[in-house]
């Protein structure tokens, strides 16, 4: 019969596995997305728009949407992204054509062209607390959106 009070290799793999959990646990969330790629509709330009669900608490996160949008459009060289906080503005269009009242609660857009210098975010501007500061950082003032206060 076999002594089961210690059993040294038992052990160390025991630790060994318990240790690759961990890291493998760490690494997910890590890779944890704060978006949600709703659905993907074609653009009447070619292409498709990508639209995509957010937190409410990163709707000002500048690198939540370029991570976002560098995973959704990957390799492509032509791409865009529209975002929003709230599912039941995201427009069930079979096309690229967005309703002006989805249009006035979206939080940003992002394009990518081979035709621009670089990729292009834009946060709505009723995001920011002032048009100065709004502008100053390159919003967007989407169709029937609230503008931001003046001061």
């Amino acid at each position: 019969m076999r002594d089961l009070s210690y059993d040294a290799p038992m052990n160390a793999r025991f630790w060994l596995l318990l240790l690759l959990t961990g890291i493998a646990t760490a690494q997910s969330s890590a890779a944890r997305q704060d978006w949600e790629l709703v659905r993907s509709v074609p653009n009447g330009f070619g292409g498709t728009v990508d639209l995509v669900l957010i937190p409410e608490a990163k709707q000002r996160d500048r690198e939540n949407y370029r991570q976002a949008a560098d995973v959704i459009c990957g390799p492509r060289t032509t791409c865009m992204v529209k975002f929003w906080t709230d599912r039941t503005h995201i427009p069930e269009t079979k096309s690229g054509w967005i309703p002006i009242n989805d249009l006035a609660v979206m939080t940003a857009s992002y394009e990518r062209s081979p035709t621009y210098k670089g990729p292009v975010l834009h946060l709505a501007c009723w995001l920011y607390p002032s048009k100065t500061v709004g502008e100053a950082d390159k919003c967007a003032y989407f169709p029937g959106a609230k503008k931001p206060p003046d001061k």
